[in-house]
């Protein structure tokens, strides 16, 4: 075979290989970006896209509606950074305060004016105060979900089952009987369009609940806004008393 000839094959094996990469390449980038159509792809893309991040940041409010009368049950803010495997966690109520602090796989907590506690960490005790690990495992488990769009974001809402329900209201300091008839529970979230990242949280529970004898409706409204994702977080270990 010539040389001029086997330039010619060669350039046809360089036109070839370059027309599939460009295929590759467009048929990966339509997958990724094609317009979300069902709520369910939308959820797993959210899904997707919480297991690459490395931190985050996030405040937190709750309210509970009861006897014809709003309280303030929680407000707090924290830090969470998974590449390092730490975590900062305040949260206020009306009566208390929790200080939680994770730095290499020690737990720090305390109770208002009180010492600093430490505490051998486990999982559980870390998913109490990850907002955003919790709210994946809410919406990875919730098989009625509807969607709504906005210019910038997306709002997914999702109808968990009663299990979740009183998760939910336990987490907030109530002691349920059983005998509790749920009226409405839904989380709606809010989704950034270009990242698929949740911008914000809020659930919304509504049941009839047993006080003092008499069945009353019961509302817990809960927001956490979540931002400054894969930021550099610096955690520091309280400073301890000496013994």
């Amino acid at each position: 075979m010539s040389l001029p000839e086997r330039k010619r094959i060669d350039t046809k094996i360089l036109v070839s290989l370059g027309i599939a990469c460009i295929l590759i390449f467009f048929a990966v980038y339509y997958a990724e970006h094609r317009e979300v159509k069902s709520a369910y792809t939308l959820a797993g893309r959210t899904l997707e896209a919480s297991g690459d991040v490395s931190s985050y940041q996030f405040d937190i409010q709750s309210n509970i509606s009861m006897m014809e009368e709003s309280f303030s049950l929680i407000r707090g803010n924290g830090s969470v950074d998974y590449s390092n495997e730490n975590m900062a966690v305040r949260l206020r109520s009306m009566a208390d305060s929790i200080d939680f602090i994770v730095v290499n796989g020690t737990a720090y907590l305390k109770n208002g004016d009180t010492s600093w506690e430490t505490k051998k960490l486990n999982q559980k005790m870390w998913s109490s105060y990850d907002q955003l690990t919790t709210t994946n495992l809410l919406l990875a488990n919730s098989t009625n979900l509807s969607m709504e769009k906005t210019d910038a974001y997306f709002i997914l809402t999702a109808f968990p089952d009663n299990n979740a329900l009183i998760a939910e209201a336990e987490k907030a300091g109530l002691q349920l009987k059983g005998d509790e008839r749920l009226n409405e529970y839904y989380i709606r979230y809010l989704i950034e369009k270009k990242g698929y990242r949740i911008i914000s949280i809020e659930s919304h529970i509504e049941f009839m609940m047993n006080i003092q004898g008499l069945m009353s409706p019961v509302t817990i409204n809960n927001r956490v806004d979540v931002y400054n994702y894969n930021a550099k977080i610096e955690i520091e270990a309280p400073p301890m008393k000496a013994d």
